[in-house]
């Protein structure tokens, strides 16, 4: 290994051209996007992942939150399957039912059908357990707080009677 010594002339030159670049990227309209994530399973098949992912979203729908979130969600359950064969099975059945609804599959049907199709399966084990898990998943997880403004737990800073009890501003005052 070599040992460069970095003028400060050559770190201010270094450091602007990488702004300069982030810069041209941006007004340039190219970005690293989001949306390269891409669902990593094991268990479940890509069909069945698909499927219960737009069912994540059609639960709990928030159009400021990438699909990965809901992706992640799925992720959980495959890792779950990975020692519990019947909640594999109960997932691919689920996906079936909401499939049979109509002559599509599910994730090709327009929103409101899949609304519908949910309305007819949501009495069953299957749904139950995927909106029981995906309200634990989707919302335990950090990277999306900011979104809906929530800071954090507050129980390691004295609760929120010292953090925050009064600072939120977008309810009407009365």
């Amino acid at each position: 290994m070599t040992n460069q010594n970095l003028s400060r002339r050559g770190f201010l030159k270094a450091s602007g051209l990488t702004a300069a670049s982030a810069v041209a990227l941006t007004l340039s309209g190219l970005s690293i996007s989001t949306n390269s994530w891409a669902m990593s399973l094991t268990k479940i098949d890509t069909h069945t992942g698909k499927s219960l992912s737009r069912l994540c979203r059609v639960l709990y729908p928030h159009t400021s939150l990438d699909e990965m979130y809901y992706d992640a969600c799925v992720e959980a359950l495959d890792e779950q399957t990975k020692t519990d064969n019947d909640l594999l099975t109960l997932l691919t059945l689920g996906v079936k039912a909401l499939d049979s609804t109509s002559n599509s599959a599910f994730i090709d049907l327009p929103s409101e059908s899949q609304l519908a199709a949910i309305k007819q399966i949501e009495e069953t084990p299957f749904f139950n357990k995927v909106r029981g898990h995906v309200v634990v998943a989707l919302y335990n997880n950090e990277k999306i707080w900011s979104t809906f403004g929530y800071q954090g737990p507050s129980y390691p800073f004295g609760g929120y009677l010292e953090r925050g009890f009064n600072d939120i501003n977008w309810l009407p005052n009365h």
